[in-house]
């Protein structure tokens, strides 16, 4: 049975910062991407490497694909990030 845990959860900062590492990786399932106050908030993740540029407004940015990754990296100032998957 697949059992999905939290990966990481924090408030990132405007430096890119290393969010998940593991040789054998995961298969991330759900990242939520929270702007801490109202301002318009912009967040980059970087997949094993390939980055994505994301824009908060006023929600909760949900991605909702599996993923399979080694490593996750990103920057965004006030926006938390909650990421679960599955620990390969």
């Amino acid at each position: 049975m697949e059992e999905y845990v939290t990966i990481n959860a924090l408030t990132m900062s405007s430096s890119i910062e290393t969010i998940y590492s593991n040789s054998k990786g995961a298969i991330v399932k759900t990242i939520l991407l929270h702007p801490t106050n109202s301002d318009v908030k912009k967040a980059t993740l970087l997949f094993d490497g390939v980055a994505f540029d994301f824009e908060l407004l006023n929600g909760t940015t949900i991605i909702n694909t599996p993923i399979l990754v080694k490593s996750i990296k990103g920057s965004g100032q006030g926006v938390n990030i909650h990421i679960t998957g599955l620990q390969l």
